[in-house]
C-alpha cells in the first residue's frame, strides 16, 4: 500500500532546513574570518609601525645623506620594536603565517640582525651597521613570499633592486660606449616597467593620495630624465640623473615602503 503524504509544508519544510542550515555555515565561517581578522591586523599594523622605523634607519644610514644620530635613533626604535613583536608573535604565529614551520625562526633572524645592526652602529661602524641591516627587507620578503602574501613593498624592492644595479663602475670613460648604452637602456625600460606598477598596483589606503600621486609622477618623470641621459651618450649626465632618481626613489620608499 502507497502512503501519500498529505502535508502541504513537508517539501517547504525541508526546504527551509537546508536554508537555515546554510545560514547557519555561512555564519560559522564568517565568525570565523572575524576571529581570524582580529589578530591578523594586529600583526601587520605593528609589523607595519616596526617597519617604519627599518626604513627611516635605512634612510638615515644612506652615505648620500648620512645622519649618524638620527641613524642610530631608528635603529634603536627598530631593534625595540622588533624584540616586541617577536615576544608577541613568535610562539603563535598569527593565521596568515600559522603554516609557515619557518616562522619563529624567521622572527629571530630579524631580531639579531637589528641588535647586530645597532651594536655596529654604536661602536662608529654606520656603513657596516646599514649593510647588516639591509638583510631585513630580504627576510621580509621571502617571509611574505613563502606565505603567498603580496605587499608594496615587494614592488618597491624590486625598483630599489634594479636601481643598485646601475653603479659609477658602470662607466669607465665620459663617453659612453654602444654596448653601455644598450645594457643602460634595458636596465631603465625595465624601471620604467616597475614605475608604472608602483601607481597601478597601489595599495587603496594611498592610491587617491595627492602625494604619493605626486612622489610617483616624479620618480617616472627622473626615469625619463635618464633614459633622455643614455640616449645622449655621456656619463656626466647620465650620473647627474641616477643622483636625482635616487633621491627621488629614497624619499618615496621612506615614506610609502
Amino acid at each position: 500500500m502507497t502512503l501519500i503524504n498529505l502535508n502541504p509544508y513537508g517539501p517547504l519544510m525541508r526546504t527551509f532546513r537546508r536554508l537555515a542550515l546554510a545560514a547557519l555555515c555561512l555564519l560559522s565561517l564568517a565568525a570565523g574570518t572575524a576571529a581570524h581578522a582580529g589578530p591578523i591586523a594586529e600583526f601587520d599594523g605593528t609589523l607595519a609601525d616596526s617597519w617604519a622605523h627599518c626604513r627611516d634607519a635605512l634612510y638615515q644610514s644612506d652615505p648620500a645623506h648620512a645622519n649618524d644620530k638620527a641613524a642610530i635613533e631608528a635603529m634603536t626604535a627598530f631593534r625595540r620594536s622588533w624584540a616586541k613583536l617577536s615576544a608577541r608573535w613568535s610562539a603563535s604565529p598569527p593565521p596568515h603565517y600559522s603554516e609557515d614551520p619557518d616562522f619563529t625562526q624567521d622572527m629571530t633572524d630579524i631580531n639579531e640582525v637589528a641588535e647586530d645592526a645597532l651594536r655596529l652602529a654604536e661602536e662608529g661602524d654606520i656603513g657596516q651597521a646599514r649593510s647588516t641591516l639591509l638583510q631585513v627587507p630580504a627576510l621580509l620578503s621571502e617571509m611574505r613570499r613563502e606565505n603567498g602574501i603580496d605587499s608594496f613593498t615587494d614592488r618597491l624592492d624590486a625598483f630599489s633592486e634594479k636601481l643598485a644595479e646601475i653603479t659609477e663602475d658602470s662607466f669607465d670613460r665620459a663617453e659612453l660606449s654602444p654596448p653601455q648604452v644598450v645594457a643602460l637602456i634595458r636596465q631603465v625600460s625595465v624601471l620604467d616597467y616597475l614605475g608604472e606598477q608602483l601607481e597601478k598596483r597601489a595599495p587603496a589606503r594611498v592610491a587617491e593620495d595627492e602625494n604619493f600621486l605626486a612622489m610617483v609622477e616624479d620618480i617616472n618623470a627622473q626615469l625619463r630624465g635618464l633614459g633622455i641621459a643614455v640616449l645622449a651618450g655621456q656619463r656626466a649626465p647620465v650620473l647627474a640623473a641616477l643622483s636625482d632618481l635616487r633621491r627621488a626613489f629614497d624619499r618615496f620608499y621612506l615614506l610609502y615602503g
